[in-house]
């Protein structure tokens, strides 16, 4: 049985507080310039302590989103700006009642900060907390959030999204294993940069890597990361080893169980249960390669 190990070490998670905490001033000093309305008047010092929440209890919250969605197996081979704009939706959501609170409920019901004139019309509707004032708040929140969001995380992926690592119990096996890809590394001279990206937790048994964009997702026998870099830099590096499977998939061939047939497409199943597409143009080497040593089963379209 395998263990997870939660969390990131602490330089990790000080470089990612560290962005976080550096992107929060920011963002505080420009809606502090700007002051854009948020339907009520309130002094200066108190509007400043309004946006000091809502932009360091936002960033946090999203931040975990994007951790926990990245981490659910389903969704790690989704491209990364749908993930992102996912965990910007999620957040919004999860930020919807929270933000209503600290302005309809603490500025103005608590410390009694009366609404601009131009939003009196709609101050029955905003002042009841419901279903309905819950739904204009998210309406209001999602789009600047999301793409805040997303260009906030998109340059700093890489640190934003730290490993999660799996260690088998028996660490001798997975030592064993990263030992040809070292003694190949050595023989070759240099060590590849994108192997000097992995943190060193992970280990050197790769399984899979997937392109997008500017990064690479690393599969190993110990966890996944994601890394900057190019599928061709994986593709040179690693010689024969493994396999270029589709556009944006590489393969180590040593970790591929099986593959399957979907209708007229492939599907490389890894040694880990990760499911790896083989695109039409990559179909006949998958089968020269893999023809005599994987075992082929056949789906449908439609099976699970």
């Amino acid at each position: 049985m395998n263990s997870p190990l939660h969390g990131t070490s602490p330089s990790r998670q000080g470089t990612i507080a560290r962005y976080l905490a550096g992107t929060g001033c920011a963002l505080w000093l420009l809606v502090m310039v700007l002051q854009p309305d948020v339907g009520f008047s309130a002094p200066l010092h108190w509007m400043g302590l309004l946006w000091l929440l809502k932009i360091a209890s936002g960033l946090a919250l999203l931040q975990c989103v994007l951790y926990l969605l990245s981490r659910i197996q389903q969704f790690q081979t989704l491209p990364l700006w749908l993930l992102l704009a996912g965990s910007g939706i999620v957040g919004s959501a999860l930020l919807t009642p929270l933000y209503w609170l600290l302005g309809e409920g603490l500025m103005q019901a608590v410390l009694g900060f009366q609404a601009n004139l131009d939003d009196m019309d709609t101050l029955g509707t905003q002042a009841g907390f419901g279903w309905s004032a819950l739904l204009q708040e998210f309406g209001e929140l999602v789009g600047p959030v999301s793409a805040s969001w997303m260009l906030i995380s998109w340059p700093r992926l890489p640190g934003l999204l730290p490993p999660l690592m799996v260690l088998p119990d028996d660490l001798s096996t997975s030592k064993d294993a990263t030992v040809p890809a070292l003694a190949v590394a050595a023989a070759q001279g240099a060590r590849p940069a994108w192997r000097d990206a992995l943190p060193s937790e992970l280990g050197d048994d790769i399984i899979a890597v997937s392109s997008e964009l500017q990064y690479l997702r690393v599969w190993t026998s110990r966890g996944t990361a994601l890394i900057l870099g190019a599928l061709q830099d994986v593709e040179n590096a690693e010689g024969s080893a493994g396999i270029r499977v589709h556009r944006s998939w590489w393969v180590h061939a040593k970790h591929v169980r099986s593959v399957r047939r979907r209708g007229d497409a492939l599907v490389c199943t890894m040694g880990d249960g990760l499911e790896v597409p083989v695109s039409r143009r990559r179909k006949a080497d998958v089968l020269i390669r893999f023809g005599d040593t994987a075992r082929f089963k056949s789906t449908s379209p439609s099976a699970p």
